[in-house]
């Protein structure tokens, strides 16, 4: 009997130790979303006009593609909600999980919070809603979230996989296989389809380069893509090689130096990051809704300078480019030349917008002025637009849609589709 009760013991313990090992002692701090004890969930009224009483109820998704809850715990027939609003930690941000109550009006279909930071919420689908968040600085972010039950959030359920704002998509290289040779690497895209009718002309955007694990960091360039989706266009953001969830090992760092190590050459990384646009241009040819025929390429830093270099490889595919503060690394005695090869390659062939500004802080404007005197010496003809007084590091330009919104919807505009 005795030794029966020893194996028992003995197993439970086994068990006990088995369980303990399967619970994870630390996580991932940004995958924390902190949220009160409870909510005070109410039901609409009946005099609560449908328009206003769809935002009750709970929701989860992204901000600055970053985890964020909003719990509308009630609202009024006179539009007035309140609500608590959580985020996770961002370390690329700079910002702490929090979370507050507060808040927030029902105007016209759009509710909105207002304090040091603005935030709107849109339908976009019947349990999805677009929200974009306007800072006290200036900086435009968006993002989305889905209808979900309060219930379970409220006794700590999370998602695996927090909703997106776009559907996540693998493309597969052309070029680069896994290790065993067994099948390509696929790349990460984040796909949004066309807004209207019928098949639109498809628009790539690409990131700039990162540090360390910044690198790993995602980018659904939502406040761009919806952008380029009010402008007639199915959009897929690209993560290159190594960056965010996609396969391969990120290249582009592969400098070329001289023994005093000054920089002499970049060819290599620019030549990966080529092979991955071409990937993600064969792919997104084939997504539902995306019309055949000539692409437009835009990007941030090395994505809108990888925008006008391919432009200038293969001006037959590009109907046009969007370049946010272009280059590829700030030494013109190398990088200049590939503005004067793109020129030459894309001639009059491509139309192009380049937005800088005066204050970027990796790219000085004597800089920027060689790269588009360089590139228009070589026949290439561009709009350029050098953009003043944008808040801060005028690198960031791109999130401040309302400097460059106006002057970008006349470009594409003037596009041939």
């Amino acid at each position: 009997m005795f030794g029966r009760w020893i194996a028992i013991t003995t197993l439970m313990l086994a068990s006990m130790m088995q369980s303990a090992r399967a619970q994870p002692l630390t996580v991932d701090p940004e995958t924390i979303v902190p949220l009160p004890p409870g909510f005070d969930m109410e039901v609409p009224a009946s005099d609560v006009a449908p328009e206003i009483a769809r935002f009750q109820g709970a929701w989860i998704g992204t901000w600055q593609d970053d985890r964020h809850i909003l719990v509308v715990e009630r609202v009024r027939a006179d539009g007035h909600a309140d609500l608590v609003f959580a985020r996770s930690d961002s370390a690329f941000n700079g910002m702490n999980r929090e979370w507050w109550r507060d808040q927030a009006t029902v105007v016209d279909g759009v509710l909105t919070m207002t304090g040091f930071r603005i935030f709107r919420y849109a339908f976009d689908g019947p349990d999805r809603l677009y929200m974009t968040a306007t800072l006290k600085n200036g900086i435009v972010t968006s993002g989305a979230l889905v209808r979900t039950d309060p219930a379970r959030l409220a006794e700590g359920e999370r998602p695996v996989d927090w909703p997106w704002p776009g559907e996540r998509l693998r493309i597969p290289h052309l070029t680069v296989r896994t290790p065993d040779g067994a099948r390509p690497i696929t790349l990460e895209g984040t796909f949004y389809p066309p807004s209207g009718q019928g098949p639109a002309p498809l628009a790539i955007f690409t990131h700039g380069s990162d540090i360390g694990r910044n690198q790993l960091r995602s980018w659904s360039f939502s406040t761009e893509a919806h952008w380029l989706r009010d402008n007639g266009f199915a959009v897929l953001a690209l993560m290159r090689r190594g960056r965010g969830s996609s396969e391969g090992i990120n290249g582009e760092e592969t400098f070329g130096r001289a023994h005093d190590g000054s920089l002499i050459d970049v060819s290599s990384g620019v030549a990966e990051a080529v092979e991955d646009l071409e990937s993600a241009i064969a792919f997104g040819r084939t997504l539902p809704g995306v019309k055949p025929g000539r692409v437009l390429l835009a990007g941030q830093s090395r994505g809108g300078f990888l925008a006008m270099h391919y432009a200038g490889l293969k001006p037959g595919e590009v109907m046009g480019v969007v370049n946010f503060c272009g280059g590829w690394y700030p030494y013109g005695p190398v990088t200049t030349p590939y503005y004067a090869n793109a020129g030459r390659g894309a001639g009059d062939k491509v139309k192009q917008l380049w937005l800088y500004t005066d204050n970027d802080r990796l790219y000085k404007e004597e800089l920027i002025r060689d790269y588009q005197q360089a590139f228009a010496a070589a026949g290439g003809t561009v709009r350029f637009e050098l953009l003043h007084g944008v808040p801060g590091d005028g690198h960031l330009l791109r999130l401040y849609p309302e400097r460059w919104r106006a002057i970008a919807d006349q470009f594409l505009n003037s596009l041939d589709r």
